[in-house]
């Protein structure tokens, strides 16, 4: 079932068709987008439905038979001929088979040449054009389009840089945790008043992840590419992403959804990043229990009657909060009763709770450390020990679908987090003392891996658990 766009597609066409003197076809002309129960949506089509028509017309000659399958072509005419570049160009360059090569709209031919990365795909072209003119001519053999592979392509960050872990005062808790759900890819909430480096802290965790690999950036590139987020052309998603989400935003356009052909949500653009949720208890309890599921998958399925599909969505989750609403608990600025305090930390949910591996409090600052100089380059010193750590957890998950230690399932945790029998003693006395769940119990393991991993261990230590135990326990479960 076609879609708006699609439908408008033979008024654009016929308009450039008249633009460029080609006559009406002497044919009445029936298009098939088979199949029928497939929607098609997007402006995409325009470029070969209006090469098609001309073939059917007789107005364009027919490739030979060993060129048939040769070209992919897809672009948005303009009703004067233009061709102009379409969102999610990527994902469609991703369809071609070894061998075929694109004719793509100019400005789009850069995020396609990332169809190098497609094993098979070395042999490919693609052929930008800036106008239908432009294609026919091609088509008819009066003149060649430049194959874009073939000139050395480099590409701009999408996304800004991270800000530095040297410009951070203080929070030296916070800032152990925040390298340590880095290292394992763990989950991390902040807890504390307004004004004291939350959302700052946040800002600089991305920095200290593991680089892009040329697969995760093709990936990222693909889905920004999708909703139409990559900007100008020659741009990719080359750092990790953040992603802000105001405590206002619907379900849909967190997780994904809405109408007709669903669409990625921040969960999805977050993918091999950080969703970072402010303010968390002013989210919508619906919204945040929506996380549940792809927090511990990786993946989100969104079901609608138009269309079932699966996103990515392999984050780190950062959330921050006050300790209760007016922000000052625990000292004598706070102005709230204890049931409202009580109140306020209880719109967060146990189980969600429960998939946040680190639980860290953040206190104001000194004065001292208010005023104390920053250095830059901390984050690049930290990223190699990450990097370290997250070295070790390939070679442990070598032939499983395990990418970090936070992603070990329940059930395996022993198979993968070995104790020394000091540390076994120290693992059980805290799980009995503190009356956890099994999951926070598997939480606490997963912590102290990487733990250890940071320290080069390959054996868990007493001081390793009882460090994961200081960070986990803080929020909700003295």
């Amino acid at each position: 079932m076609p879609r708006g766009p699609v439908r408008e597609a033979v008024t654009r066409i016929s308009g450039a068709f008249s633009k460029l003197g080609i006559p009406h076809s002497p044919v009445e002309i029936l298009i098939n987008l088979a199949p029928a129960s497939l929607e098609k949506d997007g402006s995409w089509l325009d470029l070969p439905l209006a090469v098609l028509m001309l073939q059917v017309a007789g107005l364009l000659p027919d490739l030979p038979e060993d060129k048939e399958d040769k070209f992919i072509l897809f672009g948005e005419i303009g009703i004067h001929g233009e061709l102009r570049r379409i969102p999610g160009a990527l994902s469609l360059a991703f369809n071609a088979k070894p061998g075929q090569s694109l004719i793509v709209p100019a400005g789009n031919e850069k995020e396609c040449a990332l169809i190098l990365a497609k094993p098979g795909h070395e042999g490919c072209g693609v052929y930008p054009a800036a106008t239908l003119e432009e294609v026919l001519d091609f088509f008819r053999s009066k003149s060649r389009l430049r194959n874009a592979l073939r000139e050395p392509i480099r590409f701009q960050p999408v996304l800004e840089k991270a800000v530095d872990f040297g410009k951070i005062r203080g929070q030296q808790e916070a800032k152990r945790a925040a390298v340590i759900a880095a290292a394992g890819g763990h989950n991390l909430l902040l807890v504390g008043p307004p004004g004291e480096g939350k959302s700052l802290l946040a800002s600089a965790i991305p920095g200290i992840l593991p680089r892009l690999q040329e697969s995760e950036m093709v990936e990222l590139t693909r889905i920004y590419s999708a909703v139409g987020q990559l900007g100008d052309d020659g741009k990719a998603v080359t750092r990790r992403p953040i992603r802000t989400v105001h405590h206002s935003v619907s379900m849909p356009a967190l997780v994904g959804g809405g109408s007709g052909t669903p669409r990625p949500g921040e969960i999805t653009l977050a993918h091999h990043g950080v969703l970072f949720l402010d303010e968390l208890p002013e989210f919508s309890r619906r919204t945040l229990e929506a996380l549940r599921q792809p927090l511990e998958s990786g993946r989100i399925q969104i079901t609608r009657v138009e269309a079932s599909l699966e996103f990515p969505s392999r984050f780190t989750l950062v959330a921050a909060m006050n300790p209760c609403p007016c922000g000052y608990a625990g000292t004598d600025r706070c102005t709230c009763q204890v049931r409202e305090v009580e109140k306020y930390q209880q719109k967060i949910s146990g189980p969600l709770l429960d998939r946040i591996d680190l639980q860290v409090g953040m206190r104001p600052l000194t004065t001292d450390e208010r005023f104390a100089p920053t250095k830059d380059g901390e984050s690049n010193r930290l990223r190699a020990a990450v990097q370290r750590a997250r070295d070790k957890q390939v070679q442990r998950f070598a032939g499983t679908s395990i990418s970090c230690n936070a992603a070990i399932p329940g059930g395996t945790v022993a198979d993968y987090c070995q104790f020394t029998a000091s540390a076994f003693d120290e693992y059980k006395r805290i799980v009995d003392q503190s009356s956890v769940t099994t999951r926070t119990a598997d939480r606490l393991a997963r912590v102290s891996r990487t733990i250890a991993d940071l320290g080069d261990q390959d054996q868990i230590e007493a001081a390793h658990v009882l460090e994961a135990e200081k960070l986990m326990l803080k929020f909700g479960r003295e």
